[in-house]
């Protein structure tokens, strides 16, 4: 699905969006207060697309006006959705929206730190989060968006598809990153509970780790401990879902690709190449630095999920030699992250302070 809007003029706002079935006949949900008020099927022929091939009829343009939604030109609260995917493709922008700048956050975690995309809700025009569940072409027109300077966008993507893009439209990209035990940890508590619950659970998991829940399903898991087994068993696929998931986001294109034995100094170029990176244990100096780097006034950081069982499991998973296996690059480039941290805050310990002369 791509879509773009070409203009709003209070009273009329001028949009097309091209369906992933070249066949169908797109629709724009109308939303204003948060409240659909009307559906609006595309009746505009745009000629290119189909010239292009890209779609049978071409009519993927759309007109909102004063017939569909009266008093259109006072509506401040507006937005448009996409019907058929449900992706906001608009909104008005806010009047606390002032940050005129594009900003990507990857995210690293299985399950996401919502918290810390708050914040950046109500700082940009159009903001998009978990990225990660919206098809690939989707996600390239959100990047390429060229109606606003004002986007914030993050999700569990794989960084190096979308790393020329990024560049190309004048991003600032960020990762916090996390200790790989942990987050394997946390992963696995997450796909136990899939298991239990796996309808609620796909509504945090992508579906590409279906395979991994019912590899799972089918193993004698009484206890933590016999995760460590049940890991020793996965098919190499299977393994290739958890193996090292920070270094497959950052140097990967695709799910189907295998880190390379560069993987870890890949890695590290690319970071190098980030506007900003932290640790997920000094968020609060992650957060300064944020703001400092963007040149926005972000509240306090707010408050991350914990959880008493992932830092219990995660001493566990620390013992099991089938993870450090599974883990090595990530635990490399982890050390190596740190390391860096480490020497950059003795630097500023052993910096001299300027003195005022009298």
């Amino acid at each position: 699905m791509l879509f773009s809007i070409d203009e709003d003029a209070g009273s009329r706002i001028v949009g097309w969006i091209m369906p992933d079935n070249p066949a169908s006949t797109p629709h724009v949900a109308v939303f204003a207060g948060g409240e659909l008020k009307k559906v609006v099927s595309a009746s505009v022929l745009r000629p290119l697309l189909r010239e292009q091939g890209l779609h049978e009829t071409g009519i993927c343009g759309f007109v909102i006006d004063e017939q569909i939604l009266s008093n259109l030109s006072e509506v401040q609260d507006l937005e448009l959705y996409d019907d058929a995917t449900n992706i906001r493709i608009y909104r008005r922008r806010p009047a606390a929206a002032r940050t005129d700048l594009k900003f990507f956050r990857l995210e690293t975690r299985l399950v996401p730190q919502a918290a810390l995309n708050e914040p950046f809700q109500s700082l940009f025009h159009m903001t998009f989060t978990r990225l990660d569940r919206i098809p690939e072409e989707a996600v390239k027109s959100i990047l390429g968006i060229a109606f606003t300077p004002s986007i914030f966008a993050t999700g569990r993507l794989y960084y190096r598809a979308y790393e020329p893009l990024l560049r190309d439209r004048g991003f600032k990209c960020s990762v916090l990153v996390r200790d790989p035990f942990e987050e394997l940890a946390e992963q696995l508590l997450v796909l136990r509970w899939g298991v239990k619950t796996p309808n609620l659970a796909y509504s945090v998991l992508n579906e590409a780790y279906r395979p991994l829940v019912e590899s799972l399903s089918r193993a004698n898991v009484q206890e933590m401990g016999d995760l460590q087994t049940w890991i020793g068993t996965l098919t190499p696929f299977e393994r290739s879902l958890i193996a090292s998931p920070l270094a497959r986001l950052l140097t990967c294109r695709g799910s189907d690709d295998q880190l390379e034995t560069t993987a870890v100094e890949n890695a590290l170029d690319i970071l190098s190449e980030m506007d900003v990176v932290g640790l997920s244990s000094e968020v609060e100096a992650y957060w300064d630095t944020l703001a400092a780097v963007l040149e926005i006034p972000l509240p306090e950081v707010p408050p991350l999920s914990w959880s008493r069982q992932v830092k219990e499991l995660e001493a566990q998973v620390r013992e099991w030699p089938v993870v450090h296996d599974l883990l090595a690059a990530d635990v490399q480039l982890f050390t190596d992250i740190t390391e860096v941290f480490a020497r950059a805050d003795e630097v500023t310990e052993e910096a001299p302070v300027a003195t005022a002369s009298a």
